[in-house]
């Protein structure tokens, strides 16, 4: 902290950036993609998941751009390739809207463009699944996890396209495998986590000089050029995230406002969002 003229302590920039970071977790756009660019953390999650204990991954891309070339193309967040030829794609969602059916669908569907070759047959196409994390039940029906899939309705059979879309409700964090998982893609601290794999890297983008350093170097290029460089995905909620942060360390809106660059009604929106966190958490 620095001093002002009036004796007062006050939090430089690149300390207000280490206190946003102390306050991200895996369910926030920018932390996330960081940390799932170790590839044992995806592969953990998959696992987790899909409780595929053999699941071994030999590619992933983080939030590529996968084009259309007749209409809409699509920043996928985490996109990966097993063994077995199998396609995941692993989508972080903090709101209803993102995490919509038709979204899904639309995901699935550029999974399978990107994955056949001109002239092959379309029996190469391969297992495919769209996998969703929400902030709150995508469907109201209070369960940890929903799987989609398509069947054939006379006979309540499944038609097996190969198409599979999961939701994974992160607000059940109880002692199950999944329960633990959710718990661990909402802690702000290494410390709290139950796998070690996410701990490990979680701990090395926060508490490294290493780690800090890159992910006070992303916030700060995130809050100045994110418009500019026209990243859209993910820009609101890692705010948000951001301000809530700042919120609880004490300070006062104005401020928030002032360090962030927006407009106090939309800081103080964000806010009411999310009640301050008790003392002492």
């Amino acid at each position: 902290m620095k001093q002002r003229e009036d004796g007062k302590a006050f939090l430089t920039e690149e300390e207000l950036r280490q206190r946003a970071l102390e306050g991200l977790t895996i369910m926030d756009d920018l932390f996330m993609r960081n940390v799932l660019e170790d590839e044992r953390c995806t592969e953990f999650i998959l696992r987790v998941i899909l409780e595929k204990k053999e699941l071994k991954l030999i590619e992933q891309k983080i939030q590529k751009d996968y084009k259309n070339m007749q209409g809409r193309s699509a920043i996928m967040d985490c996109v990966a390739r097993d063994s077995r030829g199998r396609l995941y794609d692993i989508e972080i969602q903090g709101d209803q809207e993102g995490a919509s059916p038709k979204r899904a669908r639309y995901y699935s569907g550029l999974l399978d463009m990107h994955s056949l070759k001109a002239g092959e047959d379309f029996q190469k196409l391969r297992e495919s699944y769209v996998i969703f994390i929400t902030r709150s039940d995508a469907f109201g029906h209070e369960l940890p996890i929903y799987h989609i899939e398509r069947i054939i309705r006379e006979r309540g059979a499944e038609f097996e396209d190969g198409t599979h879309i999961i939701y994974v409700n992160s607000k059940i964090q109880d002692d199950t495998k999944l329960g633990k998982l959710m718990h661990d893609l909402h802690c702000k601290k290494a410390s709290e986590m139950h796998s070690e794999v996410l701990a490990r890297r979680v701990c090395e983008l926060k508490e490294t000089e290493k780690g800090v350093r890159r992910m006070c170097r992303e916030l700060e290029e995130l809050m100045v050029t994110a418009e500019e460089r026209g990243i859209q995905k993910g820009v609101t909620e890692t705010k948000k995230e951001m301000a809530r942060s700042l919120r609880d360390e004490g300070m006062p809106m104005e401020r928030i406002a002032r360090i962030m660059k927006e407009k106090l009604e939309r800081i103080r929106e964000w806010l009411e969002e999310a009640p301050a966190a008790p003392a002492g958490n």
